[in-house]
């Protein structure tokens, strides 16, 4: 166990040095040697990490290089407090005046347990992007980009002290720019990428403030509960009882900056507009962002600062209703969408917010068990897409598409109405993703069920306005994934004559327009030579399996009776076990049911073709349309702080022109002007004069020279002269 504990650095070491050696070495060239060295390094990272996780359940811990056994903590203490941690190297990096700041790791179970799940999630991701990116050109490029993600994710886990923890965080916020726009040749990519980039460092800006407050309040940042560290208990009463900005307390101003960087990180509205948009990355990049990495880094934050938010209610108020609103907003949004990743994109907002308002209510392990599950079956959910997308993409009608605007090919290829029937034709797809299907909509003994049961149950306790929006969003969340469940897998295959997404950057603005076979512009006869062709990469499904396995049984790491994996992971975090309330339990399931009957219901005969109108769409269509434009936020958005900023963007451009433009001007005019008068006074009194006086000095000793005879004669006339002038200047002058 010691090994594990001494050398948990390098588990984020072993994904940059697999970044590091495809960027800079000449393995970039040969694509299957960097794919199957950024994997190879993160199976040997998962190792480190449940061999780590391992020593920490089991209660190891390293004190001054020495192995001891920790006592038991089961949070039996009032207020919210992390156990003594297992891990926690240091050194000293930066002087602070009269100390040092130092940088280093920090392990505990929370810790132990999140480099478990990115790592599993990450590595599961790696060998799907194997098969996956397989034909791409810049596969060695892809395999760089997502091990230097993965490596900021588990950095910032591991971190010691926020500073570093922002580090990492922002590196992950490079790596999204550089994954979501990675197919850069797509201008609705590279909008994406900015899209993400500018919103999130909203949210990074007043983390950084937060960590500014934070820093001037306690004079340090590191994590710790003893004296020094932020956790400190009379600090946090200090922080609690001090009054700052806006009759707010320390603690409450602190606490609110760091859930911007939440808010923006793990898009809880109103910054929630850009991870709908970076499904415009390849599948692999939506899976590690919405599964393993990005968002779930966001409520990592306020789990790893949670002792700041526990003293403040008024923090955890503000928490709890962005998460539950968030939640319940998102899950309305889900419901009228047809892309299947927007879909699931959509799904993890709503999921994040659950997690957010658990956190909000106080439920502090049911957070994060969910944050753990929620990863397993939602990066199955989005790899299974991404097969589903590839074996679609392989059919006639989308080639034919794909001939003329590839783009809307895989646009194409990724709405539902244009699938059916796929349970038969990619079987090893259809009964993993049921798996995951059957954990989000919170199905017992699923994972997702007993993770998102814990989140009602502390609602329920806590605040019943929460429980009801977070019921209400499991109902939609049941009913959103049962319709896509079942377009995707039952009734009849459409994608014969597919509705085509129409491209607004092509020159036409409708992709395969010369091969359809009336005005909606449906695929025209696609029964080629070919014919259909359904596949299923080994290396794909792989992935899938091992994930599936994880959505099935990931629940019992934490099952809230006792027994042998009863209390798991409450346990290894040292805070109190959920108990079992049956009634709780038994309504979850029963609104879980309720979503899947009504989903099933309402889309059993639906989309014989694939034009035809949603069944929604026909009973309320204005409703529909409303939730399938999103509410219109980007469009508000683009009207209100688009608009805002574009007026800001011209008045700058004036002001730059007008006046700083002159000033510069003017300030180069009045330069050069000086510049000739320095000219002038150089030359002529600074170079003339000098030399002038040199050239005359010469002559004058030329003169003198000629004196300079060596004839004593002359040397007497000389003195004889002179004594002869003085004795005049005597006479005539003095003597007067």
């Amino acid at each position: 166990m010691a090994f594990f504990l001494q050398n948990a650095w390098l588990i984020p070491l072993l994904p940059l040095l697999a970044s590091a050696i495809i960027t800079l070495t000449p393995i970039r060239r040969q694509a299957m040697a960097s794919a199957w060295l950024a994997t190879g390094l993160m199976m040997v990272a998962t190792v480190l990490a449940l061999g780590l996780l391992a020593a920490v359940a089991g209660g190891w811990a390293l004190h001054d290089g020495e192995l001891v056994k920790l006592a038991a903590h089961h949070g039996e203490h009032d207020a919210f407090a992390f156990p003594e941690p297992n891990v926690v190297q240091r050194f000293v990096w930066a002087p602070t005046g009269d100390t040092a700041l130092q940088m280093g790791i920090y392990i505990d179970g929370a810790a132990a347990a999140m480099l478990a799940m990115v790592t599993i999630t990450s590595t599961c991701i790696h060998l799907f992007s194997i098969g996956y990116m397989a034909a791409h050109p810049r596969q060695s490029r892809f395999f760089s980009f997502i091990a230097l993600f993965t490596a900021a994710m588990l950095l910032m886990s591991m971190a010691d002290n926020l500073l570093l923890f922002f580090m990492a965080w922002e590196v992950m916020g490079l790596c999204s720019y550089l994954l979501i726009g990675f197919l850069y040749e797509r201008p609705s990519a590279a909008r994406a990428a900015v899209k993400a980039f500018i919103t999130t460092r909203v949210g990074d800006v007043l983390l950084l403030l937060g960590i500014v407050y934070l820093y001037a309040q306690a004079g340090g940042i590191s994590f710790g509960n003893d004296e020094g560290g932020i956790f400190f208990p009379p600090l946090l009463e200090r922080l609690a009882t001090e009054t700052g900005a806006l009759g707010l307390s320390h603690a409450a101003g602190i606490a609110l900056l760091i859930f911007g960087g939440t808010v923006g990180k793990s898009a809880q509205f109103p910054l929630h507009v850009w991870l709908p948009d970076a499904m415009e990355g390849p599948t692999p990049v939506s899976a590690l962002i919405h599964a393993a990495t990005m968002v779930a880094a966001g409520v990592f934050l306020v789990a790893r600062t949670f002792p700041i938010f526990a003293v403040d209610p008024t923090s955890l108020g503000v928490v709890a209703f962005i998460g539950a609103f968030t939640a319940l907003f998102a899950a309305t949004i889900a419901v009228a969408q047809f892309d299947i990743k927007r879909i699931l994109a959509y799904s993890t907002l709503s999921q994040l917010g659950f997690m957010v308002a658990a956190l909000g209510v106080g439920g502090w392990v049911a957070a994060m068990f969910h944050l753990i599950t929620h990863a397993f079956f939602k990066a199955l959910l989005f790899l299974g897409s991404g097969s589903i997308i590839h074996a679609m993409e392989a059919q006639p009608a989308i080639r034919r598409i794909h001939h003329h605007d590839e783009y809307a090919a895989q646009q194409t290829a990724q709405d539902i109405r244009n699938m059916g029937g796929l349970r038969t034709r990619l079987p090893w797809t259809f009964w993993t993703y049921t798996a995951g299907y059957l954990a989000l909509a919170g199905i017992v003994p699923f994972a997702g069920f007993w993770s998102k049961d814990e989140i009602l149950l502390d609602a329920f306790k806590h605040n019943l306005a929460v429980y009801v929006t977070l019921s209400l969003a499991a109902f939609l969340t049941a009913v959103y994934m049962t319709r896509q469940w079942w377009l995707v897998f039952f009734g009849d295959y459409r994608g014969a004559h597919p509705v085509v997404f129409e491209n607004p950057d092509t020159p036409t603005g409708h992709a395969g327009h010369d091969h359809t076979d009336d005005h909606h512009g449906h695929a025209a006869d696609t029964h080629d030579d070919h014919g259909e062709h359904w596949h299923e990469d080994p290396r794909m499904i792989a992935a899938l399996v091992v994930l599936a396995s994880f959505a099935v049984t990931a629940g019992a790491f934490n099952l809230p009776f006792d027994g042998p994996f009863g209390h798991w992971l409450a346990s290894l975090w040292g805070q109190e076990a959920a108990k079992l309330d049956p009634v709780v339990a038994g309504v979850s399931l029963l609104i879980a049911l309720a979503g899947i009957a009504v989903g099933w219901y309402g889309y059993r005969n639906a989309f014989a073709t694939a034009t035809a109108t949603d069944p929604l769409a026909a009973r309320a269509p204005g409703l529909f349309a409303v939730l399938n434009a999103k509410y219109r936020i980007d469009e508000l958005y683009a009207a209100t702080l688009g608009r805002l900023t574009d007026s800001l963007a011209v008045a700058w451009t004036l002001i730059d022109r007008a006046v700083i433009d002159r000033l510069v001007d003017g300030m180069g005019r009045f330069t050069f002007g000086l510049g000739k008068v320095n000219f002038i006074i150089d030359d002529t009194l600074l170079n003339d004069g000098p030399d002038g006086l040199a050239s005359g000095t010469q002559g004058s000793g030329r003169q003198a020279r000629r004196l300079q005879t060596g004839k004593a004669q002359d040397y007497l006339i000389y003195v004889f002269g002179g004594l002869l002038g003085l004795a005049v200047f005597w006479l005539y002058v003095i003597g007067r």
